[in-house]
């Protein structure tokens, strides 16, 4: 092993023991971020999540920023929190561990919230606060690792903003690792996320711009509409490529979507360039040809309530860029770690499928060295596999757990 292991981003949670609700809303960061708690082996981002909370001293355990490549420290500021004046020193002392790698994300959950101090620090909050409004109701009564749309109380409606503000923030502080395209920019401010928005403009425009209208008027991401953002005097083509590599593509697949000749190209530029692919489903009467590299992808529809539709889609694509950063440098880690003189790897951030034998025999045409495919937990199911391995059974499909047994 080539050093010490360090997980790509890891994530704090930090609550007053006296606010009940505490848990609660740490929880269900758990189960966005690492794994759901009640599904331990389903497929999940798998990013570390601890609980600081109290402990034998009334204050919680120190962070120690070192063990992972990047931190996040999420303050849930309540009122018990925010007269505690231990606790204000104790943030303190965490609001000294920020710089570029080490951010501290405070969560407002009271009105008096904003009114903390940070020493010499000021932070952006997560305003989870309904302003106005003297006693939130937290309750939720209805399970603390999930939350039920059908009751949008205070609870909910918290949670719906404190997801989609984290999942946009720990992307953006993930983006580091990339190309100079999603780097920082001038201001030293990291580049918001950018969605692509690919459409049929026979059958799909109006959805679409109504989506873009939501994104734009709810959220801090940028969006690519190629019908308004083509810039006079350049070539389409190229700026339509440039764009797509460094966004997440939504696409809006309805029925004329597939018969369309820039739609089908534009989802195979994402796929060519491993980018993040989210599928909203609206097909109403049905397709003469479905395109078959539209799989191996999330999908979601736009139900009757179309704002929390919208809400969805953005906070599943804020998901699957996330998963993409992170699981990338994670598994460059255990390719660090595993490579050796025999040894060859292929990285995907995605379950494998037949499209990665472009990849795949590219690199097998460079080496002859025994060739692994390694691909985030959990390992596919045998029937994919086999299927897989029928083009080449020399090769090895394996996930980080399952990587030892071959070496």
């Amino acid at each position: 092993m080539n050093g010490r292991f360090k997980y790509p981003l890891t994530i704090f949670v930090v609550w007053h023991p006296d606010f009940r609700e505490g848990k609660s809303i740490a929880q269900n960061i758990y189960t966005v971020f690492c794994r759901d708690i009640d599904q331990p082996l389903s497929r999940g981002l798998g990013i570390p999540v601890f609980y600081r909370s109290e402990s034998h001293d009334k204050l919680p355990l120190p962070i120690d920023p070192t063990l992972s490549a990047r931190n996040a420290i999420v303050l849930l500021i309540d009122q018990n929190y925010f007269i505690d004046e231990s606790w204000g020193n104790y943030t303190n002392s965490l609001a000294e561990l920020e710089n570029e790698n080490t951010r501290i994300y405070p969560v407002q959950l009271c009105e008096q919230a904003t009114d903390l101090h940070f020493g010499n620090h000021s932070f952006q909050f997560i305003r989870a606060y309904k302003g106005g409004l003297t006693n939130m109701d937290f309750t939720s009564s209805y399970g603390e690792t999930d939350f039920d749309m059908s009751r949008p109380n205070d609870f909910t409606l918290a949670m719906h903003k404190i997801k989609a503000e984290l999942l946009h923030d720990f992307a953006r502080l993930l983006m580091n690792i990339q190309p100079e395209s999603m780097k920082k920019n001038e201001t030293g401010i990291p580049a918001p996320v950018t969605l692509f928005l690919s459409h049929a403009k026979k059958d799909g425009l109006d959805t679409t711009k109504r989506f873009k209208s939501f994104v734009e008027s709810e959220s801090k991401l940028d969006v690519f509409f190629d019908t308004v953002d083509i810039a006079d005097g350049f070539a389409f083509e190229q700026q339509i490529e440039e764009r797509i590599k460094r966004s997440a593509l939504v696409v809006f697949h309805t029925d004329e979507y597939s018969a369309r000749e820039w739609c089908r190209i534009e989802v195979l530029i994402a796929k060519r360039n491993k980018c993040s692919i989210v599928v909203v489903h609206d097909i109403r009467k049905g397709e003469r040809r479905a395109f078959p590299y539209l799989g191996n992808t999330p999908t979601l529809i736009v139900g009757q309530n179309e704002s929390e539709s919208f809400r969805e889609i953005v906070d599943l694509t804020l998901y699957q860029v996330l998963n993409n950063l992170f699981q990338l440098e994670l598994l460059e880690s255990f390719k660090e770690i595993f490579q050796n003189q025999e040894t060859e790897f292929v990285l995907l951030t995605s379950p494998p499928e037949l499209f990665n034998y472009i990849d795949i025999y590219r690199k097998r045409e460079e080496s002859t060295k025994q060739l692994i495919v390694l691909y985030p937990e959990p390992p596919l199911g045998a029937e994919e596999l086999k299927i897989m391995n029928e083009l080449d059974p020399d090769l090895i499909f394996t996930t980080p757990v399952l990587l030892p047994l071959f070496f």
